[in-house]
């Protein structure tokens, strides 16, 4: 029974004494922090992560696999502008078919072939940038792009 009670009680000291051990560590107090300058030469033309993937978009068609590259709008106002559709939308019929598109009056973003009938519509998605909501039966999404 001592034996028990021996164990027991190393075993209980050992565990206080590991995760004291486990602990932040504490350091030193400073009155100084030591900064590195950086070159403005160098570090000028690094395109933060943020920059660089708002500047294209990507629609993806999820019933065909197809992906469609294009500039991310600087403006579309609320007529029709022509839209920047990059070389790859041909995988899909409906994406190649996009030519201008334009903000609508409910906030949607409304894509267009180059009659203005309606080829999409999307409303801000939950997760993706936009998702498509016209034609019912259209599962497109638009992401930012990434290269």
């Amino acid at each position: 029974m001592r034996f028990a009670t021996i164990a027991v009680c190393a075993g209980f000291a050992a565990t206080m004494l590991v995760s004291k051990l486990q602990g932040a560590p504490v350091l030193p107090q400073t009155s100084h922090v030591a900064a590195t300058v950086l070159d403005e030469m160098v570090t000028g033309t690094v395109v933060p992560r943020a920059e660089r993937a708002a500047d294209a978009i990507r629609l993806i068609d999820l019933k065909s696999g197809a992906t469609c590259k294009m500039a991310r709008p600087t403006h579309v106002g609320t007529q029709f502008s022509p839209a920047p559709v990059g070389p790859d939308c041909t995988g899909s019929a409906d994406l190649q078919r996009i030519a201008q598109w334009r903000n609508a009056e409910d906030g949607s973003l409304e894509m267009a072939d180059a009659d203005g009938r309606t080829v999409y519509r999307f409303i801000p998605g939950d997760g993706v940038l936009f998702e498509s909501v016209y034609p019912n039966n259209a599962l497109v999404t638009i992401v930012p792009a990434r290269g």
